[in-house]
């Protein structure tokens, strides 16, 4: 049996918490290069299971790295770890946004080394843990460890007002995981009513027997645990405070990674799950999510603080994606999952580079600055790259997803899928708003003369991300590929053919035609 996906769970984790522990307070080296080092092996360690996804030798699962223990078997509770087209490169998207996060906090952090760099890995580690798990009570358990690294560097490293980023990332994550947990209870529960032991493999619990209210109800309590992580309209207001106060370097790491974990939930539990429960649903949900894409972009235009901007840009982008997974067509979920990269990558990057800006002229405000491509050409260059990128420009890599989705869910909604295509047109003019008043004109301020261009180290960081973006949308296919197999199961559990295409071969909807037709005849279960 395979450790692999165990090693990549454990080794960050491990790692944070030695860095933490063997540490002392005032010493800066041992958790730079101990993370550095740490995250760098783990990076080049998920490239394993990149090679599995690309080369399609598996199906819909990477069998080869699945691994399956009894945990408490009582109770049904397993350490079941696997993945699939969907979490394979969101994984790999994790090592590396680590590694990143790592290399870009190098200079930022003065005191408690330790405990920053510690907090950066376990936080790896458990969301690995997250997007590997095939159990839902080990989801929950990694999801709840995701939390904590969470709270240490939004609330000791933060900005000025951390302290009320700090209550409002609480109080919505905690009622979130409550939420979650008793949803997680109610359906080990309901397969002990129905089939005589308690389980909790996903497996075990798509299709499983539900009356409609009950279904309707836990349908609900998944939906709003992840919509709070994915900053669904109206549940996003905590994301802009948060990605505003916490350190640059771990906001790259949040944007990157943790708010896609949120659409990761809904299409890996809330979805499937309970799937005609959320056929009912999907129409209001996605308009929530297409309200969330204007509103955002609005918000946006009116901001004159680039973390801001950047933040409300974020969750504008979130919504596009939460349209593509409130859909149920094969182009709008594999838009989706293709669009969590790309998100990640562009706006990612952009976090970054309004982190130089702020560690150079000590302002993230817009009217501070001007002109700044005459003494800063280099930066400037990736700036625009990554901003053409934001804003969808074809060849770069959120093009790809956007039109994806926005042509897989023209079909369901044609309405709603018209008016997420405005956020290309509202992201163009904040985007290049935001370009013009900082690069372009004459330099005014004596602040903006002196400053310098990337570093050897940023420009490091940032050239490989840039690669990322231009090859991801020059040459998609191998990605699209990896993750059209998934797509087609998932999409098989709402009854739902998948297109004619190699990659999209009707063989793969057997196992759940069999687990459909094994099901039909049972009586649906009545929540007490």
């Amino acid at each position: 049996m395979s450790f692999f996906l165990t090693l990549l769970i454990a080794f960050p984790l491990l790692a944070g918490l030695a860095v933490m522990v063997f540490s002392s307070p005032d010493d800066g080296d041992f958790p730079r290069w101990g993370a550095l080092v740490a995250a760098v092996v783990n990076t080049c360690a998920s490239l394993g299971l990149l090679s599995g996804a690309l080369a399609g030798e598996h199906g819909w699962l990477l069998r080869s790295f699945e691994e399956k223990r009894a945990w408490v078997e009582a109770f049904g509770i397993h350490y079941w770890l696997r993945v699939d087209g969907f979490s394979t490169f969101l994984i790999l998207l994790t090592t590396v946004a680590t590694s990143v996060a790592v290399a870009a906090s190098w200079n930022s952090v003065k005191s408690r080394a330790h405990i920053y760099f510690g907090s950066i890995l376990v936080l790896s580690g458990a969301m690995i843990g997250v997007l590997a798990s095939a159990d839902l009570f080990l989801f929950y358990v990694f999801w709840e460890i995701m939390l904590l690294p969470a709270l240490f560097l939004l609330g000791i490293f933060g900005g000025s007002l951390r302290r009320d980023a700090l209550y409002k990332f609480v109080i919505y994550t905690m009622v979130g995981s409550l939420l979650m947990l008793v949803g997680v209870v109610f359906l080990g529960a309901q397969h002990l009513a129905a089939r005589g032991t308690w389980d909790f493999g996903f497996d075990a619990l798509y299709g499983l027997p539900l009356s409609p209210g009950a279904a309707s109800w836990a349908f609900l309590a998944f939906v709003a645990a992840f919509a709070i992580k994915a900053a669904l309209f109206p549940f996003h207001t905590w994301l802009p405070t948060a990605y505003s106060q916490a350190p640059m370097p771990v906001t790259f790491l949040l944007s990157a990674v943790m708010a896609k974990l949120g659409v990761y939930g809904l299409l890996r539990i809330a979805m499937p799950m309970f799937p005609d429960a959320a056929q009912t649903a999907a129409p209001y949900l996605a308009a929530l999510a297409v309200a969330g894409v204007i509103y955002a972009a609005f918000a946006a235009l009116a901001q004159d603080d680039a973390k801001l901007l950047v933040a409300y840009a974020s969750v504008s982008h979130l919504g596009v994606i939460l349209l593509g997974a409130f859909s149920f067509s094969q182009q709008a979920v594999v838009g989706t999952v293709f669009h969590l990269i790309g998100h990640a990558v562009t706006t990612g990057a952009l976090f970054l580079l309004v982190g130089f800006m702020a560690e150079r002229r000590g302002s993230t405000l817009i009217s501070d600055w001007g002109g700044a491509a005459r003494v800063m050409p280099v930066f400037a260059t990736f700036f625009m790259l990554m901003m053409l990128a934001a804003v969808g420009l074809p060849g770069l890599s959120a093009f790809v997803g956007e039109f994806l989705i926005l042509f897989g869910a023209f079909r369901d909604y044609a309405v709603l899928a018209a008016l997420a295509a405005t956020s290309i047109i509202l992201g163009a003019a904040y985007m290049l708003w935001w370009y013009q008043r900082t690069m372009f004109g004459a330099v005014t301020q004596p602040e903006v003369a002196r400053l310098k261009d990337l570093t050897l180290r940023e420009g490091a960081l940032l050239l490989p991300i840039m690669l990322a973006v231009i090859g991801l949308g020059v040459y998609p296919q191998p990605v699209v590929s990896a993750i059209t197999p998934a797509s087609v199961q998932y999409l098989a559990r709402f009854g739902v053919e998948p297109d004619k295409s190699p990659t999209a071969s009707p063989k793969n909807l057997e196992p759940l035609r069999h687990q459909s037709r094994e099901h039909a005849h049972q009586e649906p279960v009545t929540s007490h």
